[in-house]
């Protein structure tokens, strides 16, 4: 019996082992912002990281968010499935993708392009993406979009008719189709394989903040800059970070993020510590 409550401090010491690694993942995030303060876009001068506060000015032509067609110049999304195994079920994340159409930051100074970025993940039947990094939205490699909500925007069940947009991402990302299934025959609840869509935008004309990298457009080279002549890419190394909310606003809520976890992880890893040696000194 006493070798079975082992189990429990040890689960418990490998949620705080989880919650220390997620802060640290936030805090990295947070000093990416806190190095930099905001530049006016006339100010842009020298390439290297950048932070732009502004309004967001679609350029070529906005993306349609991939879960509701909303137009937009940023787009965050993911999709959840409903995993029943045995005694335990939970949300597993099964695809997540990040659209940035090629857009302008605005301020009263000028403007400056943000290139674009189109990235997707999807996971294979028994696993599921891994991303510790956003708090709403989505990070994939070393690009994060952050918003102020990331809501559910479409739920189905695993019997139910998929919408044509759905249908596409499905096609897309080798979704497979859980239908028929035994489990869902009995099940009196949420139905295993049921799914559900998050997304998020950033619309054209909405608060922008971006983190990335200036550099001329034509010759990257270039130790001026003219904000006209340049743009924000993904640096080379390093973060870029897109989102509707303000600088101070996201950077707050990274900092106080990491604080959390970082000191939630430490007491689980030490409650989880002592309760293995005090089981164990029983035995």
């Amino acid at each position: 019996m006493v070798s079975e409550a082992v189990a429990v401090p040890g689960v418990i010491a490998t949620l705080g082992a989880v919650g220390l690694y997620t802060g640290w993942k936030r805090r990295r995030v947070y000093a990416a912002m806190a190095g930099l303060d905001p530049t006016p876009i006339r100010e842009t001068a020298s390439p290297g990281p950048v932070e732009i506060e502004g309004t967001a000015r679609p350029g070529d032509g906005p993306v349609e968010a991939p879960v509701t067609g909303r137009e937009a110049v940023a787009a965050a999304w993911t999709v959840e499935e409903w995993d029943e195994r045995g005694d335990t079920s939970h949300w597993r994340e099964v695809a997540r993708g990040v659209e940035v159409a090629p857009f302008a930051v605005a301020d009263d100074t000028g403007a400056i392009d943000v290139d674009p970025v189109s990235k997707s993940d999807a996971a294979g039947k028994w696993t599921q993406t891994t991303g510790v990094t956003a708090s709403d939205g989505v990070r994939l490699d070393d690009v994060l979009l952050e918003f102020e909500t990331f809501d559910v925007r479409a739920e189905l069940a695993p019997d139910e008719p998929v919408p044509d947009r759905i249908a596409d991402l499905h096609a897309e990302h080798g979704l497979y189709e859980d239908t028929g299934s035994i489990t869902n025959a009995v099940d009196v609840g949420r139905k295993h394989g049921r799914r559900r869509y998050k997304e998020a935008i950033l619309a054209p004309d909405d608060d922008a903040y971006v983190l990335g990298r200036a550099e001329d457009a034509t010759d990257p080279s270039r130790e001026r800059l003219r904000p006209r002549d340049a743009h924000v890419t993904e640096p080379d190394d390093g973060l870029m970070i897109v989102s509707d909310q303000s600088e101070d606003g996201i950077e707050a809520e990274y900092r106080a993020g990491s604080q959390l976890l970082f000191a939630g992880g430490a007491i689980a890893v030490v409650l989880g510590a002592l309760g293995t040696v005090w089981l164990l000194g029983l035995v």
